[in-house]
């Protein structure tokens, strides 16, 4: 076992990739979900009792996005 604490750093191009990716990711939460979400609003053949499960699982997923965007700003 290494008792080494080392971090690492990474270069400008590294960073600028990772955030471009990252971003993308958590536009893609959000959207995916912000769909579902208005897709049960306006479609009155959606709300089922069975499908109030998908309705809670697309809002906190996306909140779940919204919180990645600010980790994510803090990150790098």
């Amino acid at each position: 076992m290494s008792a080494d604490n080392s971090t690492v750093t990474l270069t400008q191009g590294t960073k600028i990739v990772l955030t471009f990716l990252m971003s993308l990711l958590a536009v893609a939460i959000i959207l995916g979900n912000a769909v579902v979400i208005l897709a049960f609003i306006v479609d009155k053949n959606l709300r089922h009792r069975s499908n109030y499960f998908f309705l809670n699982l697309a809002i906190s997923d996306f909140f779940v996005g919204k919180l990645y965007v600010f980790i994510l700003n803090n990150l790098l």
